[in-house]
């Protein structure tokens, strides 16, 4: 059986003692990069692929949110998790009704909630690209059929006779099938919600 790929998550906060406690308690069951800084995370983010982002909000330089912000431009699909005080919240509410945080947490959390939450950030993370690759599979046979219904408008088939009704049936059959299937893994209606832990 082969061994599951952990899913490459990067921790933000400029205090090392927490991005050590936290790599500690992630590293089992993640790949675990952290950084000190937004302009650090910035440049790791430029270096791997993560899956997703948890940053602390409070820091120097660039807060929590402008880093989600930028990161929101060049790693969309990265899913982005926020953790604050109480004393910052409006600012994360603003954010999260912008759409660039799925999740926020509150200092301080249980390690096994913590735990939680990331292993179904990154069930979103898969949900959301499984959804896309079936959506860009989606777009040949949708194109393959509009193309076949403009050659029958142009007569290029001539007459729509049984050969004709066959080829569209299966044309349309293939695209209901993988309709089907992208609204399988179509992610929750609510993108983005609170999480306090």
């Amino acid at each position: 059986m082969a061994e599951t790929t952990k899913h490459p998550i990067l921790v933000v906060d400029d205090e090392p003692d927490i991005l050590f406690s936290l790599r500690a308690l992630l590293r089992r069951d993640f790949e675990v990069y952290t950084a000190e800084s937004g302009a650090q995370a910035l440049e790791i983010l430029k270096q791997h692929p993560i899956h997703l982002i948890m940053t602390d909000q409070r820091m120097p330089e660039m807060t929590g949110t402008e880093l989600l912000t930028r990161v929101q431009g060049t790693s969309s699909q990265a899913i982005r998790i926020i953790f604050t005080g109480y004393a910052d919240i409006k600012a994360v509410i603003d954010a999260i009704n912008h759409g660039q945080i799925y999740r926020y947490l509150t200092k301080p959390w249980d390690p096994d909630e913590l735990r939680e939450v990331l292993f179904e950030a990154c069930q979103h993370y898969d949900l959301q690209v499984a959804r896309e690759k079936l959506l860009r599979e989606l777009r040949q046979p949708l194109e393959a059929g509009m193309a076949f219904v403009q050659g029958l408008r142009e007569g290029r088939f001539g007459e729509l006779n049984p050969l004709g009704q066959a080829e569209c049936e299966r044309v349309c059959a293939a695209i209901r099938d993988l309709l089907a299937r992208a609204i399988k893994v179509e992610p929750g209606e609510s993108e983005s919600h609170e999480h306090p832990v």
